[in-house]
């Protein structure tokens, strides 16, 4: 399934997310790419990586991200379709940080992430910085619908190049293709 197609059973109008958290504590599915158009070469991943229960045991290796970018990009949307597998049509602002655990097996290895979903407002701007230290990766995330969103990308990977480890992964997602006309 696409980001884009907006599978009827994964959509949900409000995300409660303390139910979220909840269901992904219990969720031991796999983790399956959510393009439904993968190559053969993805089923080697999809074999190798499960999505384990947060009380599974404690974790081989522990990796902080972040997700960072302004304010209405999609940020906290692309983090409960990564950790739940589930789609939001709609969902309020992130009220300064939100962190999403997220636990899976890879290669008989338990992987904790914890992704912290910031917020993108300008006020909270300085609040933000503190999450950089000791960041694996940073992921930036602009709006395709929103122009300023992209322009600010330049501003986001500045903080990140002053405030990250030089070991920190960037990854760049242009939000919201499914608003593109």
């Amino acid at each position: 399934m696409s980001y884009e197609e907006k599978d009827e059973e994964n959509i949900d109008e409000t995300p409660n997310r303390e139910e979220n958290n909840k269901k992904n504590e219990n969720n031991t599915a796999s983790n399956k790419n959510f393009d439904s158009n993968k190559d053969d070469d993805d089923d080697i991943i999809d074999e190798e990586f499960e999505k384990l229960p947060l009380d599974s045991g404690k974790p081989d290796h522990t990796f902080k991200i972040i997700i960072i970018g302004d304010s209405g990009v999609g940020k906290t949307c692309i983090t409960y379709r990564i950790t739940s597998g589930k789609f939001y049509e709609k969902i309020s602002p992130t009220i300064g940080f939100e962190l999403f655990p997220y636990l899976a097996k890879y290669k008989d290895k338990i992987i904790k992430l914890e992704m912290w979903d910031t917020c993108g407002q300008e006020v909270y701007r300085s609040l933000i910085k503190s999450f950089f230290v000791n960041s694996s990766m940073a992921i930036i995330v602009y709006a395709i619908d929103n122009k300023n969103s992209f322009i600010s990308i330049q501003d986001w990977i500045r903080q990140c190049r002053n405030n990250c480890s030089p070991n920190t992964r960037f990854i760049l997602i242009g939000n919201k293709k499914d608003l593109e006309e």
